[in-house]
């Protein structure tokens, strides 16, 4: 599984990264950028609850090789598709396909990898993820260079074919299964709400926020580097590989066996952690500083994603795992589409360094009220499982 996602991620990134180009290259202004950006962020926050539902529904086999299917399709046609509009369009058809997959792979993670294994297994996933964020635009300008824009949608498809091999030997199946009322009518079974969730609902809230701030720099972060601290193409390059070995280790590191207290309490931390670096990097005097600050930022981002992940999917029973999944990604990814215009925005109004240290700024506020919250939350279940009573031993556990 984790292979052949990477391999799909890798030409997801590759097929953004030529229709952002090819878009450019027609001579077109930022609103056809933007709209092209907006295609691609739209359907996963619309139609989740739909595709929660699905993936909560249908077995795995048939959601994962049904959606790889329409998705290769959309990228052939993407290859060889001329007016602007039909770009858009296959691109949200793209997108419909995105935000039923997603949960549909992630959502089977659990019933493969369990305990221990499952942290590892979402910090292996997100470091060859990272390692094809990095290995794509330099395939892509490669393949656009040599055979033109639709190569690289090509062997995006070819990616999804690679899904739909990896769905046909995955044996491992869902479930589904809703909790049962007990026997005892006195005694009824409570199904899960991610809302009533003491320790999921506050992270959730908290990491919106996080990336709602946070990524408003990714919008000015060319003008600082490129104008602000003069960096060239090779260097701004090296910058961006710089954060992905940072995200690469921090995934390494966070995947090892941690309790659920542990994990909650490093997001914020590790959150606090990336706003100081933030502030850094607006103030960096020089390149090699801010390079410096973005690699310790991959660190502590791929400790936040991992962790994050990992208590949201060991916590959330499988019955209504895709639901709540797809739930997640459209309120992040709505995030992040907020994000994007604050970050337009910030970036005419305050400047690039502006606003680098003032998203570290509101993150740092952020991050302390969510450890504060975390820390309450984890203090009153240890107060609890003190004060609960313990059970007698039974006549099987010490038999005369």
């Amino acid at each position: 599984m984790i292979p052949a996602r990477a391999i799909s991620s890798f030409g997801d990134d590759m097929a953004l990264l030529v229709l952002t180009l090819r878009v450019y290259s027609d001579g077109r202004g930022p609103w056809s950028i933007t709209i092209l950006l907006l295609c691609a962020t739209i359907p996963v926050v619309v139609l989740a609850p739909v595709a929660g539902r699905l993936v909560d529904s249908l077995p795995f086999r048939t959601l994962a090789t049904s959606a790889a299917v329409w998705q290769a399709a959309c990228c052939v046609a993407l290859a060889y598709t001329g007016p602007l509009w039909t770009v858009f369009a296959l691109v949200v058809a793209l997108q419909v396909g995105h935000v039923v997959a997603n949960p549909t792979w992630q959502a089977l993670i659990p019933e493969i990898a369990e305990g221990d294994e499952l942290g590892q297994a979402v910090g292996f996933s997100q470091m060859l993820q990272t390692v094809a964020a990095v290995a794509a635009p330099a395939v892509a300008g490669l393949l656009v260079g040599v055979f033109g824009y639709g190569a690289p949608l090509l062997v995006d498809a070819a990616t999804f074919l690679v899904l739909v091999a990896a769905a046909l030997g995955i044996r491992a199946t869902r479930r589904h299964e809703r909790p049962q009322d007990s026997e005892t009518a006195a005694a009824p079974t409570e199904t899960f709400s991610l809302r009533r969730d003491a320790l999921l609902w506050p992270l959730l809230l908290g990491i919106c926020t996080l990336v709602l701030v946070g990524e408003t720099t990714n919008v000015v972060e060319v003008f600082l580097l490129r104008g602000t601290l003069g960096a060239g193409n090779v260097t701004f390059g090296l910058v961006a590989a710089a954060l992905a070995a940072g995200v690469v280790v921090g995934s390494m590191l966070a995947g090892r066996p941690a309790a659920d207290g542990v994990r909650a309490r490093r997001v914020p931390l590790a959150a606090l952690v990336l706003s100081v670096l933030l502030g850094l990097g607006g103030l960096a005097p020089a390149v090699w500083v801010f390079a410096v600050a973005w690699a310790l930022l991959g660190v502590a981002n791929g400790y936040a994603n991992v962790d994050g992940t990992t208590l949201l999917l060991g916590r959330t029973p499988d019955f209504c795992r895709g639901r709540v999944l797809a739930t997640v990604n459209a309120m992040v990814r709505g995030s992040s589409l907020v994000a994007m215009v604050l970050g337009g925005l910030a970036g005419t109004l305050l400047g690039p360094r502006e606003t680098f240290v003032a998203a570290g700024g509101l993150m740092a506020v952020a991050s302390v009220v969510l450890l504060v919250r975390i820390t309450r939350t984890l203090s009153a279940d240890s107060g609890r499982t003190a004060a609960a009573p313990s059970a007698p031993p039974s006549e099987a556990e010490h038999p005369a």
